[in-house]
């Protein structure tokens, strides 16, 4: 374990990142009722109970959708922020929702609301990417709001990110068979509650083909972890300036005082 003197977390997290406001007024809503999804905008394409997002804006969804998804396909500059407000989306066979293509994505947790995402037990295949969690980006992903998510991944992970994974607040509840948290470059941590159940790690970040990325930044919450592989695993480094952690994994070898926190360079608690 050494210390790191070199990392600046000025800049890890962006106000748009910690923005959970957002105008109703303007933005595009998404009525989810069953097997339908209704939509008046035509940024968004329905077919049967797929609904594909095309262009930046926000959207806010509710209602409930037994099996089906949210596709985000937009230009590669789009920016584009997902509200959950009470919304409840299961997908048999794929990812509840799928970054495709994006700029960045926000998902906010409107206030007060409880959303519940979920995955069938399966993954079948729809396009060329290997969707395997029940939220699945190809693009930077931040999560945050005031509302509270459940995450149930009867197979694979809970959420991927193949970019960076930024999360600034809201109260988070997952289950998964796979990894919690996963992402390629990085996962960054400002605020908010964790209750993480997983069937290998509970945060993991790793990036093979990138010596500098694959870091893991928690700045601060709360996060009660019970893994069958590693608590938190950073291929590259692993920071923990603040937050609570009660944390219980299956590995026998962990030293004591960083049981569960696994970092393949640097590894700092302060």
């Amino acid at each position: 374990v050494s210390a790191i003197t070199s990392v600046d977390t000025s800049e890890m997290f962006t106000n748009r990142d910690k923005e959970i406001g957002y105008d109703e007024s303007t933005s595009v809503k998404l009525v989810l009722s069953g097997d339908s999804i209704s939509s008046s905008s035509d940024s968004v394409t329905v077919s049967g109970s797929t609904a594909t997002i095309s262009e930046k804006g926000t959207y806010i969804i509710s209602g409930t959708l037994d099996n089906g998804m949210i596709i985000i396909d937009a230009d590669k500059s789009a920016k584009i922020q997902l509200v959950l407000d009470n919304a409840n989306i299961n997908s048999n066979t794929s990812a509840a929702i799928y970054v495709c293509k994006a700029d960045k994505v926000f998902i906010t947790l409107a206030p007060g609301s409880e959303n519940t995402l979920s995955n069938g037990g399966e993954y079948t295949a729809i396009d060329d990417n290997n969707i395997d969690a029940v939220i699945f980006s190809k693009d930077d992903l931040t999560l945050n709001g005031s509302g509270s998510l459940t995450i149930n991944a009867s197979a694979g992970h809970g959420i991927v990110s193949k970019d960076d994974l930024v999360i600034t607040s809201g109260a988070y509840t997952i289950n998964s068979a796979g990894h919690g948290l996963s992402s390629n470059d990085s996962i960054r941590i400002a605020d908010g509650s964790f209750t993480i159940t997983s069937g290998k790690d509970g945060i993991h970040c790793e990036n093979n083909d990138d010596t500098t990325a694959g870091f893991v930044y928690i700045a601060g919450g709360s996060f009660n972890i019970s893994a069958q592989g590693d608590g938190l695993d950073a291929g590259y480094y692993l920071l923990v300036d603040n937050g609570t952690f009660d944390i219980n994994t299956e590995s026998t070898d962990d030293d004591a005082s960083t049981k569960g926190l696994k970092a393949g360079g640097d590894l700092i608690v302060n």
